[in-house]
C-alpha cells in the first residue's frame, strides 16, 4: 500500500474543526484533545443556535456535536447541517454525549452521524476517531479531484479525435 496517497500529520494539522457543546467545560476539554493533538484550526459555540451561522462561516473538516442541548438540540443541529453539505461532500460529524444508549447511538446514526462516542470520553478514543474521520475526508476529497481531472482528460480526448471526414469536433 502506498502511504503517499493517505493524508500525513501536516495535511491532518490543517482541518478545520467544530466542536457544537453547551456545556464550558466539555468545550475547554476538546480544545485541550485538539490542541494536544496538534490540530490548530479548532472553533467551538456553545450556543446551539448560532451553530449553523458558525459552521457556514468557518466550513470545518470535522464537527463534534453533543445531542443533549436547549432548542435546537443536536439532532436538530445534524439535520441543518446535512442539508447543508452539498450532495457527494462528505462532512465527518462525530457525536459525543452523555446520553449513551443502543436506542441514541442508533438514532445519531440515523440521523446523519458517522461516528458516536459515549461521554465523559477517553481522549486518546475521541483523538483516533477524529483522525479517522479527517483521513477519510480528505482522502474523498482527493478522490473527488482525481475523477474531476479524469472527466477533464477525457473530455479534451474526445475533442481532439477525428470525425468520419477526418475533422476535428
Amino acid at each position: 500500500m502506498n502511504n503517499d496517497l493517505f493524508p500525513g500529520e501536516e495535511q491532518l494539522s490543517t482541518a478545520k474543526i467544530l466542536a457544537v457543546d453547551d456545556e464550558d467545560g466539555d468545550i475547554r476539554a476538546l480544545e485541550w484533545v485538539c490542541r494536544m493533538a496538534k490540530f490548530a484550526n479548532f472553533r467551538s459555540v456553545n450556543d446551539s443556535a448560532r451553530a449553523l451561522d458558525v459552521f457556514k462561516e468557518f466550513q470545518p473538516d470535522l464537527v463534534l456535536l453533543d445531542l443533549h442541548m436547549p432548542e435546537p438540540d443536536g439532532f436538530a443541529v445534524l439535520k441543518q447541517l446535512r442539508e447543508t453539505v452539498p450532495a457527494g461532500d462528505f462532512l465527518p460529524v462525530l457525536v459525543l454525549t452523555g446520553h449513551d444508549t443502543i436506542e441514541m447511538r442508533k438514532r445519531a446514526m440515523k440521523a446523519g452521524a458517522n461516528d458516536f462516542l459515549g461521554k465523559p470520553v477517553d481522549y486518546t478514543e475521541v483523538t483516533l476517531r477524529m483522525r479517522n474521520l479527517l483521513q477519510t475526508r480528505f482522502l474523498h476529497r482527493q478522490t473527488q479531484e482525481m475523477q474531476a481531472r479524469l472527466k477533464a482528460l477525457t473530455a479534451a480526448q474526445e475533442a481532439d479525435k477525428p470525425t468520419k471526414s477526418g475533422q476535428k469536433l
